[in-house]
């Protein structure tokens, strides 16, 4: 079974796309990331750009079972 997950993991993350490629707000350095379940990105009012995280892939629902985020807005 975890050879299965890791194999789904592997596979969704050859396959995730860089979010903010184009988009000229986010830090160069942050520009190519690649994140399975989606990006996060906060202004840096000291660099003058956004910085940014992948979202967590696996969250707890209110039953205690692995849901996955809600997709981007």
């Amino acid at each position: 079974m975890r050879v299965a997950v890791a194999a789904i993991v592997l596979i969704g993350c050859s396959f995730a796309c860089a979010h903010g490629k184009s988009d000229q707000t986010i830090c160069p350095e942050y520009r190519a990331q690649r994140c399975v379940a989606g990006q996060e990105c906060a202004m840096d009012k000291d660099r003058g750009c956004k910085v940014c995280h992948c979202e967590g892939v696996v969250q707890t629902g209110p039953d205690g079972n692995p849901t996955l985020p809600d997709p981007p807005r």
